[in-house]
């Protein structure tokens, strides 16, 4: 199970708004702070994402959100491998398929195929998220809310 803390700032109904701040692989490095390497300059920056919420956190909470390793491994693939196995097998059928019906620029015909099946992922991608946006089973979830105690530690709550 995945854990990441973060801070409501929207309830909608059942789920709610998470901002959470990504962290990169450098975060125990020293020049974390000054380093562009993994940020492409922006530095890090905050995801907001939306989860369950059956404790019905309420916005400027502090909350630990949960999320099944396979559930995030699956989203990985689909966003990250998905959209380039299509560019390359759209752009590989379709110049096989200019090749054998005698098209002079193959090449050319290779990479528009390729750039619309990569362009086909993106939209079925999105089509697929939004059949799996009320699926609760693969949305992460509100698992405690984190109490700030008087001390300045930290006591959750389930």
């Amino acid at each position: 199970m995945l854990r990441e803390e973060g801070v409501v700032v929207a309830v909608e109904g059942d789920y709610a708004l998470v901002v959470s701040q990504r962290k990169s692989g450098c975060g125990s490095c020293q020049g974390e702070a000054s380093c562009s390497t993994l940020s492409g300059g922006l530095g890090n920056k905050a995801a907001r994402i939306r989860a369950r919420n059956p404790l019905h956190a309420e916005v400027g909470e502090r909350v630990v959100l949960e999320m099944t390793e396979a559930h995030l491994l699956r989203a990985s693939f689909l966003v990250y491998g998905l959209p380039v196995i299509a560019l390359v097998l759209g752009g590989l059928l379709s110049r096989s398929l200019a090749l054998s019906l005698g098209v002079g620029d193959s090449e050319s015909a290779g990479a528009l195929g390729g750039l619309l099946a990569l362009v086909a992922s993106f939209y079925g991608l999105y089509r697929y998220n939004q059949h799996l946006r009320d699926d609760d089973t693969k949305n992460p979830v509100i698992a405690r809310v984190i109490i700030e105690s008087a001390t300045g530690g930290h006591a959750c709550s389930s």
